[in-house]
């Protein structure tokens, strides 16, 4: 069994390498302009000339999902980002400062998990008003971080109590440098792994929003608005929805692998 997960892990990293490297490079891989119309090839089915098809505008769906791509990782990447930076401070100070201060910052925390996140990141963009970049990923982080918050802090509170901690505090190390220098190290882990699955998450998140028209708007082409592209002729030009999609399930199904192995490798440690 375990030689099967091993295969299985290989893969998605193959695959999520592929993915990654072909977006990156998308101008080597795509020949056509992603927003260039032409009205005279529109609704092609794949061919060697257009390998995905193309849109009702006539443009090539292959180069919109690798450069769509693109800006899918670049929100994923920055908004996990963000939210790691926001998180971590503040469950590493929760954790070890403790008794009020911990009460206060944990139901801070608390009060926004009571409300699901996708819901408020829906309201908040929807009040805003605003598409861009810049905004989506602002909005994704500020309502992302409290698991990052909630993983530090309650690893930090089990980690103050270990005897290493404990002869740093006697042999006088400030507070911070605890915290720098003896307990995040020992958070590394965890929060790769975090951050592997929140990188999914965010990706789903982006993809809905741009989906139902809150996310980025077309010319710009993004996953989730080249499915909505599509939508209403799913059934006579299904390529149109289906490789962007197909390109969302592979690349969250990897990296969700990827991330449960590295889980797995982490908890095996201890």
């Amino acid at each position: 069994m375990t030689g099967w997960k091993n295969k299985i892990v290989i893969v998605a990293i193959f695959l999520l390498a592929l993915i990654i490297i072909s977006v990156l490079v998308a101008p080597l891989f795509a020949r056509l302009d992603p927003v260039n119309h032409s009205l005279d090839e529109t609704w092609q089915k794949p061919s060697l000339k257009h390998w995905f098809g193309t849109d009702k505008f006539g443009r090539d769906v292959f180069a919109r999902v690798l450069y769509g791509g693109r800006i899918s990782f670049l929100i994923a990447m920055l908004a996990m980002l963000l939210s790691l930076f926001i998180g971590i401070p503040y469950g590493l100070l929760s954790g070890y400062l403790g008794k009020k201060t911990d009460a206060l910052l944990s139901w801070f925390i608390n009060l926004f998990m009571a409300i699901p996140q996708f819901l408020l990141i829906l309201t908040i963009i929807a009040i805003l008003d605003k598409n861009s970049v810049t905004w989506v990923i602002i909005v994704i982080a500020l309502f992302s971080w409290m698991d990052v918050a909630r993983l530090v802090r309650n690893q930090t509170l089990t980690l103050k109590e270990r005897d290493f901690i404990l002869a740093a505090q006697v042999t006088g190390l400030s507070s911070l440098r605890i915290l720098v220098r003896h307990i995040l190290p020992n958070l590394v882990g965890s929060l790769v792994v975090l951050a592997t699955l929140m990188l999914a998450n965010i990706i789903l998140i982006e993809s809905a929003l741009s989906f139902i028209g809150l996310g980025i708007q077309p010319p710009t082409p993004s996953w989730g608005n080249i499915i909505n592209d599509g939508r209403q002729a799913l059934v006579g030009c299904w390529w149109i929805s289906i490789f962007p999609g197909l390109a969302i399930i592979f690349t969250v199904l990897c990296i969700h692998i990827i991330g449960e192995h590295i889980q797995e490798k982490n908890v095996s440690r201890y």
